[in-house]
């Protein structure tokens, strides 16, 4: 299985994080964008094919997964081929449940390709 880890900065509340997805033989260029929305203090994702411009979701919630349960948040996508995202705390206490504005650096958020 390939990993891959996505370091998004906390110093900005909108960013696109272009990556390669190698899944077994296919091989997606695609580009995460990563949006803080502040109403829900809470980061929201997008991913885009750069190459097609497909959009394979929009605006979906970054949430952490805790007790050693890994939730695939890219698990209702999986039918696009675009792989798994977890997301999950560096350290057992962090600044809050989820990432918000200001602690999106004290979670990890790994990018696997979901083969075994």
């Amino acid at each position: 299985m390939g990993y891959l880890q996505i370091d998004p900065s906390p110093d900005s509340l909108n960013q696109s994080i272009t990556m390669n997805l190698d899944i077994g033989k296919d091989s997606k260029r695609v580009a995460l964008e990563l949006r803080y929305e502040e109403i829900t203090d809470r980061w929201y994702m997008t991913l885009t094919d750069v190459q097609t411009e497909e959009c394979y979701f929009s605006m979906i919630p970054l949430l952490a997964s805790y007790n050693n349960k890994m939730n695939n948040l890219w698990e209702p996508f999986a039918y696009k081929g675009i792989g798994i995202l977890w997301c999950f705390p560096k350290n057992d206490n962090p600044s809050s449940e989820n990432p918000s504005r200001n602690n999106i650096n004290e979670f990890w958020i790994i990018w696997g390709d979901g083969l075994e």
